[in-house]
């Protein structure tokens, strides 16, 4: 006898999400345009034959179908359309629809065959023994096969006055057209975390169960948009804390990392110390902080220092006010190139963890590349630091040793030798590949004229500086040009003459060539390919003076350092070395 009582009591009790699912359509949490639209059309008797409700998994489908069900078969109605929970029909479908003889609730995952939904018609041809409606509940509808569909399809377009199907789902998308358009469909959203907060903090003085603030953060932020799934993981800390839940405990229980260990490992990052940020690493893993749930906290920590830099401000941080504090101490240490180009690199890892065979050396290597995106400067920063340096010099060319003279300004024509390049004296082109590139336009926004007073060989001269830079881009296009001569009017055309062997193929690339020469002359030119003889053209000569030279070689370190060191460029030889 003794066992038996000890067995009722043990009976008695429910989880949280079962005692304290609403009862009324004013305890639904964050559905009021559902709820008010129901209520409204119980008061006024306009009672659609099926009802499609959707949206993500504990949000309350299930629980305003339940409502629904007791308010058309509730025995005493209330005037504003909730059931009054205390009559025999009511009290049935409170109790899991064990005994309501009229109301049926189905999973559709386990009932998805054809023949199951032939029962069900059956079922539909008999009135309700005792009710005023015969309510069909369907939940997960979408797992019903195609013929369970079709078979269904008839009864639902035109089914008995009595009958009311109420589906419930979390993939709308999978359910047919047809099934969509004979029913009133009512999307679910997903609850916030404010709105979580609220109602299992409610429970809590209920149940008279302690818990503090940061611990209500986690367990809703945990959630994820769902009730039912905080409400679950509220049981298992108030088990866990013995009804004292602080997040020290919860810290243990779920083996978590704190807020200060992310703030650490951003400090150590900031302060480029690999050493001491792989010792630390280490430690937590010795602790044994699981490497995905550390990558997941390092993302997240990323993306409130991005929240918070672009907005100057902390509102919209999920986290208690103490933690908010720690992110306003940090607005003015990132910056917000630096925070993206940080999340960008922790993206790309979180889509490889899970395949990688050694996660930890994966996430050692993140850390260390994390570091380099320390102190990245915006790129206006970066093109104000240019303007100062080019006002600081009269005429500064964005020139290497190797390549093409190019005018940044941009102001005046570029006349006689001054655009002269300089002489080619290596093989191997060094380019500089960016993220990011600063835009600047070295072409002018009207057309300028050449002002070309020098004589033939000149101008070949400078033809033979192009062709070497297409040398190392485009060797095919580089051989027919090989024969080829230039020439302007003096104005704003030039010319490139060719025999008419490669005349049609080289006018495939005449958007190219055009680009080519307007980027070296630094002038907006009208480019015309020609048929003509043509003769050898004569050797490059140098076109600056030593002067001109080193002044080129000053510039281009200047530019060098810059694109280096600031930017984080990488420099690629054009033999791939």
């Amino acid at each position: 006898m003794a066992e038996a009582l000890e067995f009722e009591e043990q009976e008695q009790y429910k989880v949280t999400a079962r005692k304290w699912r609403p009862r009324v359509f004013e305890d639904v949490t964050s559905q009021e345009f559902v709820t008010k639209t129901l209520k409204n059309s119980i008061k006024n008797h306009r009672i659609s034959h099926a009802y499609l409700f959707s949206g993500p998994r504990g949000v309350g489908k299930t629980t305003v179908a339940r409502i629904l069900a007791k308010s058309l078969n509730c025995l005493n109605p209330q005037p504003n359309g909730d059931p009054c929970n205390v009559c025999e029909s009511c009290k049935e479908i409170d109790n899991d629809n064990r005994n309501h003889p009229d109301v049926f609730e189905i999973d559709g995952a386990s009932n998805r065959n054809i023949e199951d939904v032939r029962e069900l018609k059956e079922k539909v041809k008999y009135g309700p023994i005792r009710s005023k409606y015969k309510i069909f509940i369907i939940d997960e509808v979408h797992m019903l096969t195609g013929a369970s569909f079709n078979a269904l399809l008839k009864t639902l377009e035109e089914p008995p006055q009595y009958v009311v199907f109420i589906f419930a789902t979390t993939a709308p998308e999978r359910v047919p057209l047809t099934i969509l358009g004979r029913c009133q469909k009512y999307d679910f959203k997903r609850l916030t975390i404010d709105e979580i907060i609220a109602r299992i903090n409610f429970i809590a003085g209920k149940e008279n169960i302690k818990i503090d603030e940061e611990s209500l953060y986690f367990v809703a932020k945990k959630g994820d948009g769902s009730m039912r799934d905080a409400q679950g993981l509220f049981d298992m800390a108030a088990a866990f804390c013995d009804n004292d839940i602080t997040f020290g405990k919860l810290k243990v229980f779920f083996n978590l990392a704190e807020s200060d260990v992310y703030f650490n490992i951003t400090d150590n990052i900031k302060e480029k110390n690999a050493e001491s940020l792989l010792k630390y690493f280490d430690e937590l893993v010795g602790k044994g902080y699981d490497m995905q749930t550390f990558l997941d906290g390092l993302t997240n920590h990323y993306r409130n220092l991005l929240i918070a830099v672009s907005t100057n401000s902390v509102d919209m941080i999920l986290e208690s006010e103490s933690i908010k504090q720690k992110y306003k101490e940090n607005l003015s240490r990132f910056s917000q190139i630096e925070i993206i180009n940080s999340l960008k690199l922790l993206l790309q890892a979180e889509y490889t963890f899970k395949y990688s065979s050694n996660q930890r050396t994966l996430i050692e290597a993140l850390l260390i590349e994390l570091i380099k995106f320390t102190d990245t400067k915006e790129i206006s920063k970066v093109l104000d630091e240019l303007k100062n340096l080019k006002s600081g010099s009269s005429n500064i060319n964005l020139s290497s040793p190797t390549g093409g003279s190019y005018d940044v300004s941009g102001s005046a024509p570029v006349t006689g030798k001054k655009i002269t390049a300089a002489p080619q004296t290596q093989e191997t082109q060094t380019i500089y590949s960016v993220n990011t590139p600063p835009n600047i336009n070295t072409v002018p926004s009207v057309s300028q004229p050449l002002d070309v007073q020098s004589s033939y060989n000149e101008m070949q001269n400078h033809w033979n500086s192009i062709i070497d830079l297409i040398k190392n881009e485009k060797k095919w296009v580089y051989s027919m040009l090989k024969d080829s001569s230039f020439n302007s009017d003096g104005k704003t055309k030039c010319f490139i003459k060719v025999d008419e062997t490669r005349y049609d193929l080289l006018s495939n690339y005449h958007d190219y060539l055009a680009g080519k020469i307007c980027g070296y002359f630094g002038l907006n030119l009208v480019l015309k390919i020609v048929k003509g003889t043509t003769s050898p053209a004569p050797a490059s000569q140098p076109g600056s003076t030593a002067g001109e030279t080193a002044g080129n070689m000053d510039n281009y370190e200047k530019i060098r350092s810059i694109l280096k060191n600031e930017l984080n460029a990488k420099e690629i030889k054009s033999d791939g070395k």
